[in-house]
């Protein structure tokens, strides 16, 4: 869990089952909520979760049969992977530039540095990266962690102008094979649950129904969620109330 000030209050911030500390903030967040908790504002959401338990082989069956080709032939395309421990300096800095660029392509706010260096810093941060076999970066993911519970929070990749429809079919594979590679390793290390970090519920924009075809090749479950938020001081209220009067539901 983190810490932090965002305009006139203190926020802390908790994931998946870790317990706040409610001395010196003026409001609780809570993320990945499986049910909404009494006493407290809470916002439902939908995402995709894979249960890691599972051996490679089920956990491989249960992947839709062309995503299974794609990484299948990634092993052949001698992509170079790592998962990276976002404490890493060198990585940190080398993952926010990559996504600041990629965000400003997509027309998309840059990263928060500052709230993510306080998530590296608690050790709740995880990168991956997949390069071509040249070393050229190709994709980036970065993950929340707790240590039940990893969540994706950022996919990046490389620039594609130009590139010939063999080059974006590679880049496809790529990045299916990080996930793949994602989802072993994070087996390896004994957490429980794989969540895709959202999942779209309406079916009005067509690029986020594409992310969802996407997340749904993989084999998981939609469930709901819930993000919920509760103010300790007359800050946190009035917080509260300005930003549902501006923003609604929004965070």
């Amino acid at each position: 869990m983190i810490v932090y000030r965002n305009k006139f209050i203190r926020i802390l911030e908790c994931w998946d089952d870790e317990q706040p500390d409610t001395e010196n903030v003026d409001l609780i967040r809570q993320f990945q909520q499986p049910r909404s908790i009494d006493g407290m504002f809470c916002r439902e959401f939908y995402t995709i979760l894979i249960d890691l338990h599972q051996d490679p082989d089920v956990l491989l069956s249960r992947i839709n049969r062309d995503t299974r080709y794609e990484i299948r032939r990634g092993t052949r395309d001698n992509f170079v992977y790592e998962l990276l421990d976002g404490r890493d300096a060198a990585a940190f800095k080398e993952f926010c530039d990559f996504y600041d660029e990629f965000a400003e392509r997509k027309n998309q706010p840059k990263m928060r540095r500052a709230w993510l260096s306080l998530l590296a810093q608690a050790d709740c941060f995880r990168l991956s990266r997949i390069a071509d076999e040249g070393g050229s970066t190709m994709v980036w993911h970065g993950y929340h962690r707790t240590h039940n519970r990893v969540t994706l929070l950022y996919s990046a990749s490389t620039w594609l102008s130009g590139v010939t429809s063999a080059g974006r079919s590679k880049l496809g594979r790529a990045n299916r094979f990080q996930h793949w590679q994602d989802l072993l390793r994070f087996r390896d290390d004994h957490i429980s649950v794989y969540d895709f970090g959202g999942w779209y519920e309406g079916n009005t924009d067509q690029k986020r129904l594409q992310i969802n075809k996407f997340k749904e090749e993989f084999g998981g479950q939609i469930i709901r969620n819930f993000i919920c938020e509760r103010p300790l001081t007359w800050k946190g209220s009035l917080f509260l109330r300005i930003r549902q009067s501006l923003l609604g539901n929004a965070i």
